[in-house]
């Protein structure tokens, strides 16, 4: 009898054990890694979904707790504008809207003092004759607006514009230049009426309007300068495309035209796809099951990075909310990346 109640007692010990063991791991998982701004540049980029949509109702509360707690010091967010009420698909007025008149005020939130929000292109597809999805890049080191990337009538107009800036990082020897990319989405072309769409779609329109978009943009700006690999770069967005770094998981024919877009930026930009890069055989979806969002960087760039985090937590851990196709708190998972600053030369 005492024989079978210390092994009674050993084994309910051993299971406590493990599962305080289990508990702390979790706990630590979920803490956020700390970082020296003097010594560390921290850059987030984030699809927010529809202005941070699920932030509405509690005045972004959650979402500015998680931001201090990452504590970036860089961020470039995608779907920067408010567009529905709380709770709902409706659609507000531009007058009522939060965002994007009000970044600086968010943004200061959790200790950015500079910020910059891409013009809204003229629409007369949106009931207020202005696209939703406006890119936005908060700092907080001083930024000079160096460039918007509009592309052109009728083919190559970049749907959601790109914005060129340029960060001035302490301790940086020279200013880090930050391209917004937020691509049209879809398979078929820009433009083409409902009806047609799904003819579009099987020319993969959608992928050939996207690389014209990234001509544009790569014109108008790393293409102006003489030595992209020694200078500071980083292109973040929501890419609405696929790479074929990542066909292990996806299984499609290596010749599929879905890989179009992101073959451009491999091929023909002097840009790193710093995920990849960091996780070569590792899948890091960043929307559902899929990889549309990318943080590229210059060499330089590259060789200053330290940490990337590339896996939803806690709170960026997707939900759905019950209306329409939206989540909370969004649709997409972030990016984050540690530099060393001694290294950004």
């Amino acid at each position: 009898m005492i024989m079978r109640f210390e092994k009674i007692f050993f084994k309910t010990f051993a299971l406590v054990f493990l599962l305080t063991i289990a508990a702390a791991t979790d706990v630590a998982a979920q803490k956020k890694p700390s970082h020296n701004s003097k010594q560390t540049l921290r850059v987030l980029y984030w699809n927010i979904q529809n202005g941070m949509w699920a932030g509405q109702p509690d005045n972004y509360d959650k979402f500015v707790e998680w931001m201090k707690e990452w504590d970036p010091d860089i961020c470039v967010f995608c779907e920067a504008a408010t567009i529905y009420y709380d709770g709902t698909h409706t659609h507000m007025p531009n007058e009522e809207r939060y965002l994007p008149a009000h970044w600086g005020e968010l943004c200061a939130r959790w200790g950015h003092q500079y910020h910059f929000v891409v013009p809204r292109r003229p629409s007369t597809s949106t009931p207020f004759g202005l696209t939703n999805y406006p890119d936005a890049v908060t700092s907080r080191f001083p930024i000079d607006s160096i460039k918007i990337v509009k592309g052109s009538k009728p083919d190559s107009v970049v749907v959601n514009y790109s914005g060129w800036y340029q960060v001035h990082v302490e301790g940086a020897q020279k200013p880090l230049n930050i391209v917004t990319v937020h691509l049209k989405h879809g398979k078929f072309g820009y433009g083409v009426p409902h009806d047609q769409r799904a003819a579009s779609a099987e020319r993969y329109e959608g992928e050939k309007h996207r690389v014209k978009e990234l001509t544009c943009i790569l014109n108008g700006t790393v293409r102006t300068t003489k030595n992209p690999d020694k200078e500071l770069w980083l292109m973040a967005g929501d890419y609405n495309s696929y790479s074929r770094k990542d066909n292990y998981k996806y299984k499609w024919n290596n010749a599929s035209l879905g890989f179009t877009t992101q073959d451009y930026m491999i091929f023909h930009s002097p840009f790193f796809d710093l995920v990849s890069e960091s996780y070569p055989d590792v899948f890091m979806p960043s929307c559902g099951n899929l990889r549309i969002d990318y943080m590229y960087v210059s060499k330089a760039m590259l060789n200053a990075c330290s940490n990337v985090y590339a896996q939803p937590d806690k709170y960026t851990t997707r939900e759905h909310s019950g209306v329409s196709t939206f989540y909370i708190p969004s649709d997409h998972y972030p990016i984050i990346a540690d530099f060393k600053i001694s290294k950004m030369k």
